[in-house]
């Protein structure tokens, strides 16, 4: 590899990487919304999270494009005056040697920190958020290419020291001497110091997370509201939590109303505190399935992928054995939520066969309930109103004209944060 081409291709990368970063910044400090992170994506769930942000307001985009930027100057700064002792990395004269060494020494750390920061944000979005950014893994892409290419280079390159440009004397027939130069084992050492300088990052990251809101707001329009036996009710209700827990019985919060979607990981998570949520609620939750799908939600934007086409029909499905057979809903609507594992996530064929199985012969009419649509009309306009431009995930739950999206599957954090917020 030349010199040359070394630099052609990470100039290039680097300049998107840079550009990705600090777009990502731009819309995390603006509040803006990437384009394509509509409600219900991964790119929703990942960049609104509170992942997304380190010492509690700092987006985590920004120490990338920090380490892009420098990474950028020492490209433009690296001089193929002392490139290496190799044919292939042979300089041309002898400027600035200590430069070059020290920027081959920062190369590989750079390198490891890029492979490091990769695997913990992979990490978090494959088993923490269970989501995917395609900006995100598009940058990790690139940078996992970038540091594949540096650690190449520097494994090559081993310090040569270049003729003394003020010898006249067959000037350029003195070919490059070996000093001491660098350990061939030093690249991998650098690289591996880059590892743990991105270890460090995500320790500070996990112990300084910001609250666990991922939205909240206020309206001052009226709300729909729901009539007994409209929609499910834990609390005074046939239907009661799938497992009884303690949790704290005084300090009510009052009455709230839960939207979820049946394939929202978030919400299935939340599913399993809501028996800690009752016993603070004033007894008495709402829930209301509401689908995420622009199929049938008017207010979910279209786009290329729709990650909750079946809630469409797993919604209708659970609200046709709620007014059919109430007694049974609260076994239904706790195997939709995948009871006690949470990437159990239910196929809409295999809902609709449990469905007639408990319905039998009744399933078509129940399914046909004119009580379906009027709900689903209903809840879509509470979604739409308690929804912003930027931000309209689940599970949301409300309280009077107030809503609050969490970011937690912790309930004494959960609780506090609904006793603080709404």
């Amino acid at each position: 590899m030349t010199l040359r081409r070394f630099k052609t291709l990470l100039l290039p990368l680097c300049a998107a990487c840079l550009l990705l970063a600090g777009w990502m910044v731009y819309h995390a400090l603006s509040g803006g919304q990437l384009a394509g992170c509509g409600a219900g994506s991964g790119c929703d769930s990942v960049m609104g999270s509170r992942w997304a942000w380190t010492l509690r307001g700092v987006p985590v985009a920004l120490p990338a494009a920090a380490l892009y930027a420098l990474l950028l100057v020492c490209l433009l700064f690296l001089s193929p005056s002392f490139a290496g002792p190799s044919p292939s990395f042979a300089g041309l004269t002898g400027e600035s040697p200590s430069l070059n060494r020290l920027i081959w020494r920062l190369l590989p750390l750079f390198a490891g920190c890029i492979v490091g920061a990769a695997l913990w944000f992979g990490y978090l979005q494959a088993f923490v958020l269970h989501a995917f950014c395609p900006y995100c893994t598009a940058e990790h892409a690139l940078g996992c290419t970038i540091a594949a290419i540096i650690l190449i280079a520097a494994i090559q390159y081993r310090g040569a020291v270049p003729p003394d440009p003020l010898r006249r004397s067959a000037p350029n027939t003195v070919p490059y001497s070996l000093e001491k130069g660098v350990n061939p084992g030093r690249p991998l050492l650098l690289f591996a110091a880059g590892l743990v300088a991105a270890a460090l990052f995500a320790f500070v990251q996990a112990r300084t997370l910001p609250d666990a809101v991922y939205d909240t707001g206020r309206t001052e329009a009226a709300l729909p509201s729901f009539e007994d036996g409209e929609v499910p009710v834990l609390g005074d209700s046939p239907v009661k939590p799938a497992n009884d827990g303690e949790g704290p019985a005084n300090d009510e919060v009052g009455p709230l109303t839960l939207l979820f979607d049946f394939q929202c990981i978030h919400c299935r998570r939340l599913h399993r505190v809501l028996p800690e949520l009752l016993a603070c609620s004033g007894g008495r939750i709402l829930l209301c399935p509401v689908p995420l799908s622009s199929a049938c939600n008017p207010y979910i934007p279209a786009s290329g992928i729709d990650r909750f086409a079946g809630s469409c029909p797993l919604t209708r499905y659970a609200l046709a054995v709620w007014y059919a057979r109430p007694d049974a809903y609260a076994d239904y609507w706790d195997w939709l939520l995948g009871s006690d594992d949470e990437h159990a996530q239910i196929a809409p064929a295999e809902a609709e066969k449990r469905a007639r199985a408990l319905l039998g012969d009744g399933f078509e009419a129940a399914l046909a309930d004119p009580r379906i649509d009027a709900y689903l009309r209903k809840v879509e306009e509470l979604f739409g109103r308690t929804s912003t431009s930027e931000k309209s995930g689940v599970p949301r739950l409300i309280r009077g004209q107030r809503w609050l999206v969490p970011e937690t599957d912790d309930a004494d954090e959960l609780i506090e944060l609904i006793r603080t917020e709404l």
